[in-house]
C-alpha cells in the first residue's frame, strides 16, 4: 500500500510542484493501520545472517534440513541479498519502470496486487514468506493480532520537523503513550530502536523517507503468536539475548483475562 501511495504522491509533485496541499489529489498525509498475514521482512540493516534457519542449513553437510541442496540455499540468499533488485527477487519496492508501467496506470489495489506478484519471497521453515523491504532496521515478523501503523507524513510541513531522528523518537513516544493507556510501562533502549517492557521488545520501529515523506512505522504486539519470533528462525531485530513480548502476555501475567482488541488499541493510537 505505502509504496503505491508514495509513488503516486511523488508523481503528483513532479507534475504540479506548486500545487497547494489542500487541492484535490494524492499529495496529502495519511496513516495506514494494518493487520498483516504472517510475513517476515528484512530491513536495510539486515543481512541473511539474521535468518538463523539459513545459518543452520549451511551447517548441514549435504544441504538444508528440509532436503535443499547447497545450490538452492545459495539461491535463497541471492534473492534476499541487499543488492538484489527487480522481478524474481524477494524485494518489495517500486522503481521508475514500475511507476510508469504499473503504479501510474492501475488503480491502487490493482497496482499493489501486481507489485506483490512481481516479488518472489523466500519461504521460512514454518511456511511464512520472507521479503526484503526499504525500511530501516533488521528482521522482524508481522502477523495477526499485531497492529502495524504506517504514518505517511511530509516532515517539511507543520507541525513536523525535517529531522528523522526526532521523528523516530516521536513514533516511539506514540507507542509508549499507547501502552500507558493500559497501565503498561514502555521504555526506550539507549542503543536499540523500538519500545521495550523490561528487557523484552513489545514494539518494533523502522522508518524510511523519500523527499521527507515518511513510510513504514511501528508494529505493536497486541496478542500475536510469539512462536513466530523463534530464534531458530530469525534473530528478532538482529539483537541477541533479548526477548519479545506482547501486551496480552504482560496483562495475563498480571491476572487479567480480557485482552484489548486490535481495533481498540488502534483507536488509542
Amino acid at each position: 500500500w505505502q509504496q503505491v501511495l508514495l509513488s503516486r504522491r511523488l508523481e503528483q509533485r513532479r507534475r504540479s510542484p506548486q500545487a497547494s496541499t489542500t487541492e484535490e489529489g494524492e499529495d496529502h498525509d495519511c496513516v495506514l493501520f494494518l493487520e498483516h498475514a504472517p510475513v517476515y521482512t528484512l530491513g536495510r540493516g539486515a543481512d541473511e545472517a539474521h535468518l538463523t534457519f539459513l545459518q543452520a542449513k549451511d551447517k548441514c553437510e549435504n544441504g538444508g534440513g528440509n532436503g535443499e541442496t547447497q545450490e538452492e540455499i545459495q539461491r535463497m540468499r541471492q534473492k534476499l541479498s541487499r543488492k538484489a533488485r527487480g522481478p524474481g527477487t524477494a524485494r518489495l519496492s517500486v522503481d521508475r519502470r514500475m511507476e510508469n508501467q504499473i503504479v501510474n496506470r492501475l488503480s491502487v489495489q490493482d497496482a499493489m496486487d501486481r507489485l506483490a506478484e512481481l516479488a518472489c519471497p523466500v519461504e521460512a521453515p514454518n511456511g511464512v514468506p520472507i521479503f526484503r523491504v526499504e525500511r530501516g532496521g533488521e528482521v522482524t515478523f508481522h502477523g495477526p493480532s499485531q497492529l502495524v501503523v504506517y504514518p505517511m507524513f511530509d516532515l517539511k510541513r507543520a507541525p513536523f520537523r525535517a529531522d528523522l531522528h526526532w521523528y523516530l523518537r516521536m513514533v516511539e513516544e506514540v507507542v509508549i503513550r499507547t501502552l500507558a493507556h493500559y497501565d503498561i510501562h514502555g521504555s526506550r533502549d539507549e542503543i536499540n530502536t523500538g519500545v521495550w517492557v523490561d528487557s523484552n521488545k513489545v514494539a518494533a520501529v523502522g522508518i524510511s523517507s523519500s523527499r521527507w515523506i515518511t513510510t513504514h512505522g511501528f508494529a505493536l504486539n497486541i496478542d500475536p503468536d510469539l512462536s513466530f519470533f523463534d530464534t531458530d528462525i530469525i534473530l528478532p531485530c538482529g539483537i541477541q539475548g533479548r526477548g519479545v513480548t506482547s501486551m496480552a502476555q504482560i496483562l495475563r501475567e498480571r491476572g487479567f483475562s480480557q485482552m484489548p482488541t486490535i481495533n481498540q488499541v488502534a483507536s488509542v493510537v
